[in-house]
């Protein structure tokens, strides 16, 4: 069989260019930009992470249809304008790979829809959940106001994360090691308030005070704190477990 001409070759080569994609073609391609810019694009991997979470949320509380429907299509809203913002973004780097001023207003612009549809789900979201979720949240105060137990492990959370929020915002130390305040005074000076608050034996308070303090000298001559770093350690630990302890079970 002789070979094809060159001239068939182009005809097949023109043939073809202009060529709808297969259904499944197209499919293959939307799911490949979405993929992309999931990998890409950090803000769309929040957006889409928050509405998983969103949508399991409004399943799990068995909130109506028609609320779901409000729901899920927020969600959407958001999602569409991230991709669309992206692959604004992608045209204009390449049109214009230097910085142009109405490259940039097109892009501001672009993030702005982007803005506009995330506010709109969140004030959908507020609408439709909260009132499903009220009811779940006022009974779940009251069952911590009878109970120790829950008011103890929310201090101690409530004292890890200030603990860690309070380094970072200082900016010394690592989130487990040194750094303003101590973490392990705070946690320490929490358990003191905690045994004292709940036990009322005044022994057994002094003798966890007792701890406490061999913990802090221990942090001070390693060199891991200062001893204002283990003060506001203390007194943040304290403070949480007397505030919560005062509010809930008072």
């Amino acid at each position: 069989m002789p070979p094809p001409k060159d001239g068939d070759k182009r005809r097949r080569r023109r043939s073809t260019i202009g060529a709808k994609p297969r259904m499944s073609q197209s499919f293959n391609n939307a799911l490949e930009g979405i993929i992309y810019a999931l990998k890409a694009e950090r803000n769309i991997r929040i957006h889409f992470l928050v509405g998983v979470l969103v949508i399991g949320g409004s399943l799990f509380l068995n909130i109506e249809r028609s609320d779901l429907v409000l729901v899920i299509l927020s969600v959407a809203f958001v999602l569409v304008t991230e991709l669309v913002n992206t692959a604004v973004e992608k045209a204009l780097d390449l049109m214009s790979p230097t910085f142009h001023p109405l490259a940039k207003l097109v892009k501001d612009i672009s993030a702005g829809a982007v803005f506009i549809a995330a506010i709109t789900a969140v004030i959908v979201g507020y609408l439709v959940i909260f009132k499903n979720l009220k009811p779940h949240i006022f009974s779940a105060i009251r069952a911590v106001k009878g109970s120790p137990e829950y008011v103890t492990l929310i201090s101690f959370t409530l004292v890890i994360v200030l603990v860690i929020v309070g380094k970072v915002l200082v900016g010394r130390g690592a989130p487990l090691h040194g750094g303003m305040p101590s973490g392990h005074s705070a946690v320490s000076f929490a358990v003191f308030a905690i045994v004292t608050l709940v036990t009322e034996n005044p022994l057994v308070s002094v003798l966890v005070f007792l701890l406490a303090l061999i913990i802090a000298d221990a942090r001070i001559r390693r060199g891991v704190h200062t001893w204002r770093e283990i003060l506001a350690g203390a007194l943040l630990g304290i403070g949480i477990v007397a505030l919560n302890y005062w509010l809930f079970l008072t």
